[in-house]
């Protein structure tokens, strides 16, 4: 994994088994044709299922199948994102959970926990950077950051930063610095309004820091690095009857000069954010968190390809709109999309670039992150 890139390569030959995780794949076999000459090398699909409490492959060939068996996650996971880094995923359990960071073996299927020194941490959306073999989380509850080295899976936390924000829910590596992006939310008085904008504290690889970056909008909720830049999710806020208000955004910075652009409404509150492996990014907007819209950014350009009044038009075999909770893109442009479900299980579509009908298969509990892997012939 490189620096903020959530893709990693593995496997040799058209033919090979497209995942690293040899555990998922106790059956090697697919029933999806061999690609031909120009075609795009197949690829997998990580899932996340936060409340199956499980970790799924896939292959993503001319259809989606399932790819071996599931990692259980253990009966206390709350998490809702990973990421991966030589072979292991990674993710996090909040303070309900017991404030532990996982790291998931994918050859094995083992999973190591590890915990914090100190107590109610609430550790955010993990960050691996393969230049220094480890993971970053911030610390929602202790307002600080945490490196969590994973050349030994087991070993503890190290305090990066302290006193960094209200509400850390994402960190990012790259260009030599370590960006913190905050929610800037009341959680100390319990309410979780916000406090102000959203904010991005900006440190060195040595932990002093450089700048606050201000003025992000309300409640950020995640962020990834897509050409370039790194790209916040601004979720936005919740009526005291916890309805959509309508003024999620992104934006988006530039972490060479740290300006910021944006931000660019996306016409709800925002849902989930994907980098794509076609170098676009993906983020799902909803107004009642039942009809869910899919909308595409170009962070090179700062413009919706598909935007709040023109979405991507998402449909199952029927014909029928589907609401992807959250959703990425393969190299060709095709789309990954997991619908969420507390009571059954979700589907999990492969698309056309415009949202047409691909292929489908049944999802896990409650999906809220995927994660591309891709082989090279």
């Amino acid at each position: 994994m490189g620096e903020g890139d959530k893709r990693m390569t593995t496997g040799r030959g058209r033919y090979a088994c497209v995942l690293v995780a040899a555990a998922l794949l106790t059956d090697c076999s697919s029933t999806n044709d061999p690609v031909g000459p120009g075609d795009p090398p197949p690829a997998g699909i990580l899932t996340l299922q936060s409340v199956g409490q499980t970790i799924r492959a896939y292959e993503a060939g001319e259809m989606i199948v399932p790819a071996g068996t599931a990692i259980d996650l253990g009966g206390l996971f709350d998490g809702n994102a990973m990421d991966l880094l030589d072979g292991l995923a990674v993710t996090t359990e909040s303070t309900f959970g017991g404030d532990r960071v996982l790291a998931i073996n994918l050859a094995d299927g083992t999973v190591v926990p590890i915990g914090f020194e100190v107590g109610n941490v609430n550790p955010s959306k993990p960050h691996a950077v393969e230049s220094r073999s480890s993971a970053f989380v911030g610390g929602r509850g202790t307002n600080s950051l945490y490196e969590i080295p994973l050349a030994a899976p087991g070993t503890a936390p190290i305090v990066f930063a302290s006193d960094v924000g209200e509400f850390v829910e994402k960190v990012v590596v790259t260009n030599g610095r370590v960006f913190a992006v905050d929610s800037n939310i009341d959680d100390a008085g319990g309410s979780f309004e916000p406090l102000g904008n959203s904010r991005i504290a900006v440190y060195g690889l040595d932990g002093t820091l450089v700048r606050v970056v201000d003025a992000l909008g309300l409640q950020a909720s995640d962020a990834v690095l897509s050409a370039g830049q790194i790209v916040v999710l601004n979720a936005g806020s919740l009526s005291p009857t916890f309805e959509p208000e309508g003024n999620g955004s992104l934006a988006v910075v530039d972490p060479a000069t740290l300006a910021v652009a944006g931000p660019f409404a996306l016409g709800g509150n925002g849902v989930s954010l994907e980098d794509g492996a076609d170098g676009l990014v993906y983020v799902t907007a909803t107004s009642d968190f039942s009809e869910i819209r899919l909308l595409r950014f170009d962070a090179s350009s700062n413009a919706f390809i598909n935007g709040p009044t023109d979405p991507i038009d998402t449909r199952d075999a029927a014909g029928a709109g589907v609401a992807c909770w959250v959703a990425t893109a393969l190299s060709d442009g095709r789309l990954v999309c997991a619908t969420f479900s507390f009571a059954q299980a979700g589907q999990l579509y492969l698309m056309a670039a415009d949202g047409g009908f691909l292929s489908a298969s049944t999802g896990g509990f409650g999906t809220t992150d995927l994660e591309i892997v891709t082989s090279q012939p």
